[in-house]
């Protein structure tokens, strides 16, 4: 799964830097800030094998929290953003939220798999 999350943080930051480079808007580096965190934390969890349980599960709530900044964007001035910034919440949703599921399965047979 940390290779995964790695996967899944390179295109958050390329979403969030794509966006700052055709707005220039700060805010639009929100899910390239998201990417650094779930590419330390996969990082973190390759390199410590021990750990990697925990750091994981520490991935995943910053993924849901990664899903639940752009939903709630959203819900509140959808009408309001431009066609951009409607753009990368929504690719932020979509993969966060995919993120999510993928953990959550993967957390789920890790706990049913014999030991």
């Amino acid at each position: 799964m940390p290779k995964t999350t790695l996967i899944f943080a390179v295109l958050l930051v390329a979403l969030g830097l794509g966006a700052f480079g055709i707005s220039g808007s700060r805010t639009a580096l929100m899910p390239a800030w998201v990417g650094l965190g779930l590419g330390l934390f996969a990082g973190l969890a390759l390199a410590f094998d021990g750990a990697r349980k925990h750091l994981m599960h520490v991935a995943a709530v910053l993924a849901l929290l990664g899903a639940l900044a752009p939903a709630a964007a959203l819900v509140i001035r959808a009408a309001k953003m431009s066609p951009l910034a409607l753009t990368v919440n929504l690719g932020m949703l979509a993969l966060c939220v995919v993120l999510l599921i993928l953990m959550v399965r993967s957390f789920i047979a890790a706990r049913s798999s014999p030991r």
